[in-house]
């Protein structure tokens, strides 16, 4: 027979056991929890980070289409007006006042003069703001200086309270967005994206994915959950998803797991994305 003490050890040593198990069991919980708090931590810090640049370019442009509506839209004091504006952020590209027909009255900096006299009524984003007479930040589109970029527009008004037409600032999302998100994202196993609500890439870690449109790209069609997840981020402000896509470099198709928020002006939303890897999901391409 065996003794009590030896009985007692046994029955020690099996709670442990167990209590072990439990442990190893909770372990895969406790660190994808510890990881989607980092996750929302991070995304709260990103996008208040980049809802306060735009809304530093919006408070500018606004001061702007005061100030132009004493100088008025042209001349020495309106360039006096412009190129300040358009020297408060690196992203920007140009600021331009246009009158009530879209032709282009004044510009700046000095290789943005070249828009002066060009009628650029045609663009939506300034048909917007003759139209409806209120400020807008618009969707990307071709800048009439070529390349692909964002405007904020603001209306300007004379003393008297009369239309004169507007002032345009117009800035690359991808310069305004890439120094905050590559700063959130040192030293941690999280991307970000950001996307307009159509699915256009504003911002990726791979250069080559930026102003693709998600819902019409080829390289999306293999991975039907993609296209769960664009339109879900079409209509949700916030939210969490998981799909399958290539990791960055596409050297491999992994898991993610991603979560949303939502930063704008005007009406005009991005939704800004934090992703990372599900490691053991990991599968090579054949």
């Amino acid at each position: 027979m065996k003794s009590i003490p030896s009985i007692l050890l046994i029955i020690m040593i099996a709670i442990l056991l167990c209590f072990a198990g439990c442990l190893q069991e909770q372990e895969p919980q406790t660190m994808t929890d510890t990881s989607r708090e980092a996750m929302h931590r991070l995304l709260g810090e990103a996008t208040g980070a980049i809802q306060a640049t735009l809304s530093n370019l919006d408070a500018s442009t606004s001061d702007a289409a005061t100030a132009l509506g004493t100088t008025g839209l042209s001349g020495p004091l309106a360039d006096r007006v412009l190129n300040r504006l358009a020297g408060i952020h690196p992203a920007i590209l140009s600021a331009v006042t246009f009158d009530q027909d879209g032709t282009v009255l004044s510009a700046e900096p000095e290789d943005a003069k070249v828009l002066i006299g060009q009628e650029i009524g045609y663009q939506e984003a300034v048909s917007g703001v003759l139209d409806t007479k209120e400020p807008l930040m618009s969707k990307l589109f071709p800048l009439a200086q070529g390349g692909y970029g964002v405007v904020i527009e603001f209306p300007v008004f004379s003393a008297d309270g009369t239309f004169s037409g507007a002032v345009s600032t117009a800035f690359v999302p991808y310069d305004l967005i890439a120094p905050i998100l590559e700063n959130a994202t040192g030293n941690t196993p999280y991307s970000f994206m950001v996307l307009q609500t159509d699915g256009r890439i504003l911002y990726d870690p791979d250069p080559e994915e930026v102003g693709k449109e998600t819902l019409n790209e080829t390289l999306y069609a293999d991975f039907p959950e993609i296209f769960d997840v664009m339109s879900q981020l079409s209509v949700d402000r916030s939210g969490h998803a998981t799909y399958s896509f290539y990791d960055t470099g596409f050297g491999k198709i992994v898991r993610k797991e991603c979560f949303w928020e939502t930063v704008g002006l005007h009406g005009t939303e991005w939704r800004v994305m934090i992703i990372r890897e599900i490691e053991k999901d990991r599968v090579s391409l054949s």
